[in-house]
């Protein structure tokens, strides 16, 4: 944000402006958009994509591991096998972790926090999958629908990890798979929430055994919002030392 201020600064020392504080349209692109009003929308993106998504998907994380116990166990399993009681896990760890990968990549498909992704704009005439779209179209994906497609999952609306496993139990990579939309205008936070993820769901089971405090069935459905998040639930964190 400092580097930002100061570039909106050195431009507003040589570039003319309107009324509104930004650079009239026939000025360079990049000058253009470096003003208050762009760094303002560009850091309240950065938040809502950048905590609401990972801290939504950590809490669909808790919810199916105190829902499903016998996974939960397994995840700790390796934890315990792989990284040990010594220390934490690191994010190194990942790449000798395939089942708890397998596990937060399940969590990510069956409950896709952002089902519609981000709306696009379509940049010129295009033609997807027969149909015309115009120039200036909104472009909608159905992440959910892919993620939930019978024909791409066996039982889509069953939680299986081992989708995500071959016969080796290796992580493979799986085509469909998009919970950070595909193409050129992906989310640019996917390297840092998969860190954000996998470090928080990790430390929290190898800390802790997450359980069902009234011992009653929660919800699994969840509310549309910002992001499509569980319905609010509690939990016992009982720390495992």
């Amino acid at each position: 944000m400092d580097v930002f201020l100061n570039e909106i600064e050195k431009n507003a020392q040589n570039t003319p402006t309107d009324d509104s504080g930004c650079t009239p349209p026939d000025t360079n692109d990049r000058v253009n958009f470096i003003h208050e009003n762009s760094l303002t929308s560009t850091a309240i993106g950065l938040y809502l994509a950048g905590t609401e998504t990972s801290a939504t998907t950590i809490r669909w994380a808790l919810l199916y591991m105190m829902t499903l116990p016998e996974i939960q166990a397994k995840v700790q399993q390796e934890l315990d096998s792989v990284v040990g009681r010594s220390r934490m896990p690191k994010w190194a760890d990942r790449l000798i972790l395939p089942y708890t990968e397998a596990v937060l990549l399940e969590i990510q498909r069956i409950r896709t926090v952002v089902p519609l992704g981000v709306p696009h704009v379509a940049a010129k005439d295009n033609k997807i999958g027969g149909y015309d779209v115009p120039k200036g179209s909104l472009i909608v994906s159905n992440l959910w629908a892919v993620h939930n497609d019978p024909d791409i999952w066996t039982e889509p609306d069953q939680f299986r990890p081992e989708r995500f496993l071959d016969e080796d139990g290796k992580l493979r990579h799986r085509e469909e798979f998009i919970p950070f939309s595909a193409g050129h205008r992906v989310c640019l936070g996917e390297n840092l929430a998969k860190m954000e993820m996998f470090i928080f769901f990790t430390y929290i089971l190898h800390t802790f055994t997450i359980k069902n405090p009234y011992n009653k069935p929660y919800s699994l459905k969840g509310v549309s919002g910002i992001t499509f998040s569980p319905i609010d639930f509690e939990i016992v964190a009982e720390n495992r030392d």
